[in-house]
């Protein structure tokens, strides 16, 4: 009888310990209740979180000991005695990439360097490997002070597209080891007698970085005039007739020998200072672009490169996509994205060997030359502000080319006097200052009231400009934010990219002799960099 009453009294106990369990939480939610409905709300901030934006990788490669014998002295610059091209302008470690290599004698030995190009210590590169004794086979040259192709026998010309092909035999085949860090690569060719020519190309990664930046190789060949062409009429020499190509070929060397047809010129003052941080950075070529445009969502950043001028469609939507989808985009230089182009097959049947640019402008009515004109107006190769297309550049990048000034001058950057950026943040820039002694120019963007321009553009830098007839304009640096995960930066100069080094290729180069690095836009740039991977701290 004991055990249940004991049995009896526990359960009234515990019922009653659960009855004031249960009175004491609705009194306390009660009074949260209450206390919401008096008290002033709070939001609460998600702090999100840094990404670290260096590499190990990047920095124990230029950890070691470098060399500047990548560079050619212009006492041993090779015009005629030696000319090459790749049969790629990128590759992965395993994969090959063949050299195509023509002396003006046969019999004459050479020797193929292969540089990596980065901060080493300041000396800018690093032989990775050497190839020596090779024979040489003569297959012909372009002269370019006679303008004219010599003894090349296998060379084709169209005389009335401008296209040129050298169709030489490959000289060496050269696998990538699997060791070799992504980079810009530089093959150097001296000859017997010491004269050198080069030639770059990229390796890419295997594996996805942070930032990937892309070198603008289809920009590069529509100015390359090897065989007397290109497609621009101020270096096109024929007799035929024709003012410029429509079509311009991989197939063929550079004629721009010191600077790699191009590479060398816009890019190695942002490549030195984007390996001497570490960045978390890799390479690869706007013709990979075009092969697989959503690849750029594996990454957080795309960094447009040198002088990229010329895109496919399937460049530009493949772009605007990885905007949309929350990558960050940055424009180092300007003119990016002017002429939409088209790509073919070179003779052979290997795709993507061939640029295509008609340059038609509805203005001109000639449309029809392009003959894709009222079959896919979409591809049709003219600017891409043109009405024909409808897609002014501004609409991706924030502002769009407005004009030149040619002979190598520049102007000053300065900063907008109404901004108040949270990237200028540490960099002590102040509006009035001149700096830099040529980073505007030759080539500028600005604002465009055309009805494309993003609403929260904001303009970081408004330098005044003038071009060859006295006509002043102004050059603008500019930012805005697609969506909350996506940044988009543009210098709007093609020189800009000088104030992060020293390198100049010329003695010509106004900044030649003197310190030309700009501390404070060094500065700015570490900003933007991690702004491009952080948008939400700087919004």
């Amino acid at each position: 009888m004991k055990k249940i009453f004991d049995h009896f009294r526990s359960r009234q106990l515990r019922r009653v310990y659960v009855m004031a369990l249960f009175s004491s939480l609705v009194m306390l939610l009660l009074i949260a209740f209450l206390a919401g409905r008096s008290a002033p709300t709070r939001s609460v901030v998600v702090v999100p979180k840094r990404v670290i934006t260096t590499s190990n990788a990047i920095l124990q490669e230029n950890a070691i000991p470098g060399t500047r014998d990548w560079q050619i002295p212009a006492a041993q610059v090779a015009y005629n005695e030696i000319q090459m091209y790749t049969n790629t302008p990128s590759v992965l470690p395993n994969q090959a990439i063949s050299f195509y290599v023509s002396t003006q004698t046969n019999g004459t030995s050479y020797s193929i360097d292969i540089y990596r190009l980065g901060w080493y210590g300041g000396t800018g590169g690093r032989l990775v490997d050497s190839l020596s004794d090779l024979e040489g086979v003569a297959q012909g040259y372009y002269d370019q002070h006679s303008q004219s192709l010599v003894d090349c026998d296998s060379c084709t010309v169209d005389t009335k597209t401008g296209l040129v092909e050298a169709h030489w035999q490959p000289s060496y085949t050269l696998t990538i080891p699997p060791g070799w860090l992504s980079g810009i690569y530089l093959a150097k060719c001296t000859d017997a007698h010491g004269l050198q020519t080069s030639v770059p190309f990229i390796v890419r990664s295997l594996t996805p970085t942070l930032y990937i930046a892309v070198n603008p190789d289809t920009t590069y060949q529509a100015y390359n005039n090897w065989g007397g062409y290109s497609l621009y009429d101020y270096n096109t020499y024929n007799s035929n007739g024709l003012t410029r190509a429509s079509k311009v070929s991989f197939d063929r060397p550079y004629t721009d020998v010191i600077g790699g047809g191009g590479t060398l010129d816009f890019e190695l003052d942002a490549l030195h200072w984007f390996e001497r941080q570490g960045y978390d950075i890799s390479y690869m070529s706007n013709v990979d672009l075009q092969r697989d445009p959503g690849q750029l969502l594996h990454y957080r950043v795309y960094i447009s490169l040198g002088h990229d001028e010329y895109w496919t469609k399937e460049m530009r939507d493949g772009v605007e996509n990885a905007r949309n989808r929350g990558v960050s985009l940055a424009f180092l230089e300007a003119n990016t994205g002017y002429w939409q182009m088209r790509f073919e097959p070179d003779s052979k049947g290997v795709p993507d060997r061939t640029v295509v640019c008609y340059k038609v402008e509805t203005a001109l009515h000639d449309l029809q030359r392009d003959p894709f004109y009222g079959v896919d107006n979409s591809r049709v190769t003219a600017q891409w502000r043109d009405p024909v297309l409808h897609r002014p550049e501004n609409a991706l990048i924030g502002i769009m080319y407005a004009d030149l000034i040619q002979g190598r001058r520049g102007y000053p950057w300065y900063i907008n006097p109404q901004t108040n950026s949270p990237l200028l943040r540490g960099t002590g820039l102040q509006p009035s200052i001149p700096y830099g002694c040529d980073l505007v120019g030759d080539e500028w963007d600005r604002v465009f009231t055309n009805g494309a321009t993003p609403n929260n553009l904001q303009v970081i830098a408004a330098s005044p400009t003038s071009d060859n007839g006295g006509t002043t304009d102004v050059s603008y640096t500019t930012y805005y934010f697609a969506n909350a995960k996506a940044m988009v930066f543009a210098s709007g100069s093609i020189y800009w990219t000088g104030a992060l080094d020293d390198y100049r290729i010329t003695t010509q180069d106004p900044c030649a002799g003197q310190t030309a690095a700009v501390p404070a836009v060094q500065h700015f740039m570490a900003n933007v960099m991690d702004a491009l991977v952080n948008p939400a701290f700087y919004r």
